[in-house]
């Protein structure tokens, strides 16, 4: 009788474990996360998923969605880690509906399960303190950043909104907030970088004197010493909910649930928010160290869909 018990606990043990041990293959994720993003949390999934091999395919949130769409029928990836709500909804056709059982958890949920939330990001000003050395200089709105004066120093960094998530969030936040004419005057004081990571590298690295960052690399460059400082504007602070979908006809299905359900899980976010040092869109988990007060004094808004 003992011997037929400990069977039964056996076979249940490896019923429920069963994801984990046998899960195996790989997952090919397109995103346009940086590699402080990526690595702690493929980490952790790795720690759970040691034989599904993860591939990675980095690019701008809008080559990869033309990517997507070229390849409808025969994807290439798996997954799309990376982008608003509105980028799944109006491309409906190319993502695959799924029930995560994280997406509870979340803040919103997909009433179609296409889309499932993950992060939060708010974006700040972002300027080189060893070029702008004054902080009586630093823009304080994001209304003073298309005054000519700004060309003195430089230019405004700017990532490309055709082909940056991050871009397109910037674009059509300060549209909402004003209109398409301070759009076209702030336009003129930018320089146009190919991606958010090329814009955030031109501030780091002091080819120009302001741009753009989001929180929680700001947050992580101002901690290490670099000549960054992040000003969240008075008049208004642009942020995005980030979301990640299956890609329709996945070829790696089972991994690619396994994936969406692990970046939805609380071990997960306790990861964003801790090491990363980004807002989770999780409800039983509070904002990283140090981010709460100066964000909930600031006026916050969405961004429209992005048009002209």
């Amino acid at each position: 009788m003992r011997r037929f018990l400990s069977s039964i606990v056996m076979v249940a043990l490896a019923f429920i474990l069963a994801p984990t041990m046998f899960a195996a293959g790989r997952v090919v994720l397109y995103t346009g996360n940086g590699t402080e993003i990526t690595d702690p949390l493929i980490a952790g999934f790795r720690s759970h998923y040691p034989d599904i091999q993860v591939e990675i395919v980095k690019a701008g949130s809008g080559e990869l969605l033309a990517r997507i769409k070229a390849e409808k029928g025969n994807p290439g990836g798996d997954v799309l880690w990376g982008g608003e709500p509105l980028i799944f909804d109006t491309n409906a056709d190319l993502f695959q509906s799924y029930r995560s059982p994280a997406d509870a958890a979340m803040i919103r949920q997909d009433p179609n399960n296409r889309w499932h939330l993950w992060s939060f990001m708010p974006q700040a000003i972002l300027v080189n303190t060893n070029l702008m050395k004054n902080p009586a200089e630093w823009p304080k709105t994001i209304r003073e950043l298309a005054d000519p004066k700004w060309k003195k120093y430089g230019k405004i960094a700017l990532a490309d909104p055709n082909k940056s998530g991050t871009g397109a969030t910037l674009v059509n936040g300060f549209a909402s907030l004003y209109d398409w004419n301070f759009v076209q005057s702030l336009l003129a004081n930018c320089e146009i970088s190919p991606g958010s990571d090329a814009m955030f590298a031109a501030v780091k690295d002091g080819a120009d004197p302001i741009g753009f960052m989001n929180e929680d690399l700001g947050a992580k460059w101002e901690q290490m010493g670099l000549p960054v400082k992040m000003i969240f504007p008075a008049d208004g602070i642009t942020n995005t909910l980030d979301a990640l979908a299956i890609i329709a006809g996945a070829k790696n299905l089972e991994n690619a649930k396994a994936f969406v359900d692990y970046i939805g899980s609380k071990e997960a976010h306790q990861i964003l928010r801790d090491p990363i040092l980004r807002r989770s869109c999780r409800t039983d988990l509070t904002p990283p160290p140090g981010t709460r007060a100066r964000m909930f004094s600031k006026r916050m808004f969405r961004s429209s869909p992005f048009s002209q």
